[in-house]
């Protein structure tokens, strides 16, 4: 009589038992030297990025010397400027109390400002804020005939010189405006930044200057030690304004805190690792074991002639799902046809679903340079109020058709519909060095085919239509916006605004096809700038300075575009 064989020891052993273990010694050996050499190269990061800081932080703080600056440099214009200044300089008045009582107003409203005098010539104190009755020498330097930045001391501020012309101009000046900013404003321009270390410290230091005109440091200990080796700290520099630099330097510790928090992370990283590693073996091994005992449950239910109980459920790419398909495949010969359909269709998935969720909702953008058309429809609330709801959508629907068909011949993207009103975008999404040009020639199709529309409304007795354009160039931000469940891909930044508020002006200059910014013009060859007109400087509403406008007239005439300016027809949608 044949007995059944005994199960051999190694059938003892459990999969969710070995295969951990195995998967366990196998990872932490090729993580540790990994990590190893990650945390070599992360080292080095480490230490660029900290130089990258501290050159960062170096011209962060040399912009706000820079604004101190030139904000000094302005209120010394705007003395220079003021009335009664010439009659002081050229002798015809001794005093003017006026003038006194400004340049005190204006010590007083600016807390970083410690004087404003007024100088002659030869550069004698002739007027000042405030009143020093025991220090009346002349100024020992003065400048040519320019702005001049003079320090007064370490830790003492520093004074703007500005000269004020002769009338009629001459080789010297009548004589200086002196605004001083105060050893405060200073310092409190090159504060440390949040974060950074015990021994970071800032310096403003003067052209030539060997000491520092003002320093700033978390400690006094840090202040006050020597310089260090420059192996031992982070050094940078950046110029505020002037020839004027900030100096920036600050302790290795930082970089060595990362580095020992790097290797922390490390270590936590490994052991996570470990036990994810261990934890999705015996997660892998237990499914593997459950699936090869259902395949052999399926096997005796075959072998026992039940089809329907021998359909294997698993769904692998491995051997054994090849395994579990044959055995499937075996059943199903055995089982109706109709059988078929309904395990294929449990079998496929939505792989064209899967490519659109890929990442493709990125949210973001990037800084491109571009040129924005923005066109609009004069008048155009008054004239729905004439017309039926239904008329109106049949008119936008008709314009924005042949608006958008002038606007991609010559590359335009399409960018928005905002009412009557729409945006168009040359230079993204991808970057175009022609944008400028076509930006132009797309304006003049835009006009044309407008009035060939109204050259066909007129045949029924539909009221013109007349539309501004305004075109602004410059650093936009492209990409897309919005959330990760709805986003468009658009362009913002001031360049767009300029581009509206040039279509608004529009309004006053009907007889201009296109009104332009000068980075427009500036970016025309010479044969297309010749067509502009110079409006001079206009102010755009909600801008504080004004803009320089360019017009292209309705009868300018073009020449021909160039044939790689122009997509082909059955490009155009």
């Amino acid at each position: 009589m044949n007995t059944a064989p005994a199960p051999s020891p190694a059938q003892r052993y459990s999969l969710s038992r070995t295969l951990p273990i195995a998967v366990l010694l196998f990872t932490i050996v090729p993580l540790v030297i990994a990590g190893s050499l990650s945390l070599a190269e992360n080292s080095q990061r480490l230490r660029a990025e900290q130089e990258r800081l501290t050159r960062q932080t170096a011209v962060l703080l040399a912009g706000r010397v820079r604004q101190l600056m030139l904000s000094a440099e302005r209120m010394a214009v705007m003395i220079a400027s003021t009335p009664g200044v010439k009659e002081l300089l050229d002798g015809r008045i001794r005093s003017d109390a006026v003038l006194y009582l400004e340049l005190r107003s204006l010590v007083r409203s600016h807390p970083e400002l410690d004087r404003a005098e007024l100088l002659d010539a030869q550069g004698r104190k002739l007027l000042g804020y405030p009143l020093d009755p025991g220090k009346d020498e002349g100024v020992q330097r003065l400048p040519a005939r320019h702005a001049s930045w003079r320090p007064r001391g370490p830790g003492e501020g520093v004074d703007v010189l500005l000269p004020v012309a002769n009338d009629p101009p001459s080789a010297r000046p009548s004589g200086w405006v002196v605004i001083g900013i105060s050893p405060g404003a200073l310092v409190d321009a090159i504060q440390l930044p949040e974060g950074s270390s015990e021994e970071a410290r800032a310096f403003v230091r003067a052209p030539g200057a060997a000491l520092p005109v003002a320093s700033v440091a978390r400690s006094v200990t840090a202040l006050a030690q020597p310089n260090p080796a420059p192996s031992d700290v982070l050094y940078s520099e950046a110029e505020a304004h002037a020839g004027w630099t900030v100096e920036w330097v600050d302790s290795l510790e930082t970089y060595r805190a990362l580095v020992r928090e790097e290797l922390l992370r490390f270590t936590a990283v490994t052991l996570a690792v470990s036990c994810l590693s261990a934890w999705v073996a015996w997660r892998f091994a237990r499914g593997l074991a459950r699936d090869i005992r259902g395949m052999a449950r399926s096997a005796r239910a075959l072998l026992k002639g039940h089809h329907l109980n021998a359909h294997v459920e698993l769904q692998r790419d491995d051997e054994l799902g090849l395994l579990a398909r044959s055995f499937n495949h075996m059943s199903w010969e055995l089982e109706k046809r109709d059988r078929e359909r309904d395990v294929f269709g449990r079998l496929v998935s939505p792989e064209v679903r899967d490519q659109l969720l890929q990442g493709e909702l990125m949210l973001g953008g990037h800084e491109v340079e571009v040129t924005v058309l923005l066109s609009d429809i004069r008048g155009f609330t008054q004239l729905c109020e004439e017309m039926k709801p239904r008329d109106i959508v049949l008119t936008l629907n008709e314009y924005f058709t042949r608006m958008t068909e002038a606007a991609q011949r010559y590359g335009g993207y399409v960018n928005n519909f905002m009412g009557d009103a729409m945006v168009v975008v040359f230079g993204a999404p991808k970057p175009d060095e022609h944008r400028v040009v076509r930006a132009l020639y797309a304006a003049v199709a835009m006009q044309q085919a407008l009035d060939e529309f109204n050259r066909e409304r007129s045949t029924y007795g539909a009221p013109t239509l007349v539309a501004g354009i305004g075109l602004a160039s410059g650093t936009a931000l492209a990409g897309q916006i919005g959330s990760p469940d709805r986003c468009i891909y658009t362009v913002i930044g001031d360049t767009v605004n300029v581009a509206a508020r040039l279509e608004g002006l529009n309004k006053l200059h009907p007889e201009m096809a296109a009104l332009a910014n000068p980075a427009t013009f500036a970016l025309l060859p010479p044969a297309l700038q010749a067509l502009l007109r110079p409006l001079g400087a206009q102010y755009l509403k909600g801008r504080d300075r004004s803009v320089e406008v360019y017009a292209l007239p309705r009868d300018a005439a073009l020449p021909p575009p160039p044939a790689h300016l122009m997509k082909a027809e059955e490009e155009v949608l």
